[in-house]
C-alpha cells in the first residue's frame, strides 16, 4: 500500500514537468515580424506589417533573388484584429516577439492617437517592449517600411540601427522604446517626444531592388525632428536647433559635434562633444518652482577653419567661453520655442517640481501648463576642452599662394 501511494505521489509531482512542449510553435509554421506600420483608412486601423523571408536572407540559398523581406497589410477596428487578419493572405502565422521598429503614419498620430496601439502592445505578452518608435513624417507608416535599404538589407533593422547610431553620436536625435512612451504618457509633469522618420528622394520604386542598385538610392530614410505630443496626439514638431536644446536637458546627448565663431577672425572652430551630463533640480521659492539646468561637457577640437592660435591657453578659455555661452542659449532658445507654440511641458520640469516638493506639485497639477508658461528657468553650462588633436596651430595662413 505505502508503495502505491509513493509510485502516485511521485507521478503527481513529475507530470507537470513533463508538459513544457504543449505551447510549442515550429519556426517553419512562423513570419517573424521585424516592423509594425500603423496607419488611418477611415475609421479603421490599417496595419503594415514587415516579414522576413527566411529564404531571401539564408546564406545557404546560393544568392537572394527576391527581396528579403515581404509585406502584408490588413485593417480592422482594432489592432489585434487587424494583426489576426494578416492570416488571410499570409501563409503562416505572425510571430512578433522580435519587433525591432514600431512607426506611426503622421495622420494617425495627430487624429487617432496612439494610446491603443501603445496600451495594446504592452499588454501583449509575447511582445517585448524594447522596440523604437518613430511618427513617419509628412508619410504613411505603410511607406516607410516599404522602402529597401543598402547595407541592411532588411528595412526594418537599417532604421534600428541609424536611430541607435545617430542618438549615440549626433545631438538632435533620441530614442524612445515602447516602456519608456507609456512612462512619458502617464507620468505626471510630462508630455511624450517621439523622433520622426522621412522619406527622402523618388519613392516611386522604393520598395524594389532598383532603390539598392545604384551607388546613391533614389530614396532613402532619414530621422527628422523630433515629433511634440499633448496626450496621446502628435501637436507639432520641433526644428534640429530645437531638438538639440532638448536633448541637452533631458540629459540624452551622448556625443555629438558642432562648431562656434572663430573669437577674432572669420571663420568657425569645429568641437566634437566627448561626453555630456545634465543636472536638473527644482527648488520651491517664495511659493513659486525655479528650475536649474547644470550642462556640463567635455569637448575636443576637431578643425579649425580660421587663423586662430589654439596653442594658448587663453585662445582655449575663450573657445570654452563661447561654447558655453551657445548651449545656454540653445537650450533657453528651445524651451521659449515650446512655450510660444505647442504650451506643454515635453522637458519633465514638472517632474522635478514633483520630485522636490510632492504635496507642492499635487496642488498644481491640474493648471501645470499654465505654470510652465511662466516657469523661471536657469541655465548654466560648463564645456572644458580636453583636447586639441593632432595639431596645434591651424596652418591656413600658411598655404602659399
Amino acid at each position: 500500500m505505502n508503495k502505491c501511494l509513493r509510485m502516485i505521489l511521485s507521478f503527481v509531482i513529475l507530470l507537470p514537468l513533463l508538459t513544457g512542449c504543449w505551447d510549442r510553435q515550429e519556426l517553419n509554421e512562423l513570419g517573424i515580424m521585424l516592423g509594425l506600420g500603423v496607419d488611418m483608412e477611415g475609421e479603421l486601423i490599417k496595419v503594415s506589417a514587415q516579414v522576413v523571408v527566411p529564404n531571401e536572407i539564408s546564406n545557404k540559398s546560393g544568392g537572394a533573388k527576391g527581396t528579403p523581406v515581404t509585406q502584408y497589410q490588413a485593417t480592422a477596428k482594432t489592432l489585434f484584429e487587424a494583426i489576426q487578419k494578416l492570416t488571410e493572405i499570409s501563409p503562416r502565422q505572425t510571430f512578433m516577439s522580435h519587433i525591432r521598429v514600431l512607426v506611426f503614419g503622421e495622420e494617425y498620430a495627430r487624429k487617432q492617437g496612439i494610446y491603443d496601439v501603445t496600451e495594446a502592445l504592452m499588454r501583449e505578452p509575447s511582445v517585448r517592449p524594447d522596440y523604437y518608435v518613430l511618427i513617419a513624417r509628412n508619410t504613411t507608416a505603410t511607406k516607410v517600411l516599404d522602402l529597401l535599404t543598402p547595407l541592411d538589407n532588411i528595412p526594418a533593422e537599417k532604421i534600428f540601427s541609424s536611430l541607435d547610431v545617430s542618438a549615440k553620436t549626433w545631438a538632435p536625435t533620441t530614442t524612445v522604446t515602447g516602456d519608456k512612451l507609456m512612462d512619458s504618457m502617464i507620468s505626471p509633469g510630462i508630455q511624450p517626444v517621439i523622433t520622426g522618420i522621412e522619406v527622402i528622394g523618388n519613392s516611386e520604386n522604393s520598395g524594389s531592388k532598383d532603390n539598392i542598385s545604384f551607388i546613391r538610392s533614389p530614396a532613402r530614410l532619414s530621422s527628422t525632428g523630433l515629433g511634440i505630443f499633448k496626450g496621446d496626439k502628435l501637436i507639432g514638431w520641433l526644428t534640429e536647433e530645437e531638438s538639440k536644446g532638448y536633448n541637452y536637458i533631458r540629459d540624452n546627448v551622448v556625443a555629438t559635434v558642432g562648431h562656434v565663431d572663430c573669437p577674432s577672425s572669420q571663420g568657425v572652430v569645429t568641437l566634437k562633444t566627448l561626453r555630456s551630463k545634465t543636472k536638473r533640480k527644482a527648488k520651491i521659492v517664495g511659493g513659486e518652482p525655479v528650475i536649474h539646468i547644470k550642462v556640463k561637457t567635455i569637448s575636443s577640437i576637431a578643425s579649425v577653419d580660421c587663423g586662430m592660435s589654439i596653442g594658448a591657453m587663453a585662445a582655449i578659455r575663450e573657445l570654452e567661453k563661447q561654447s558655453q555661452e551657445s548651449l545656454v542659449e540653445l537650450m533657453q532658445t528651445s524651451v521659449n520655442s515650446v512655450r510660444r507654440k505647442y504650451h506643454v511641458d515635453i522637458f519633465g520640469f514638472g517632474q522635478e517640481v514633483y520630485h522636490a516638493n510632492p504635496k507642492y506639485f499635487q496642488k498644481i497639477e491640474k493648471d501645470w501648463d499654465k505654470y510652465f508658461e511662466n516657469l523661471e528657468v536657469k541655465f548654466e553650462s560648463n564645456v572644458q576642452i580636453k583636447r586639441v588633436g593632432a595639431l596645434d596651430n591651424s596652418f591656413k595662413n600658411e598655404i602659399k599662394d
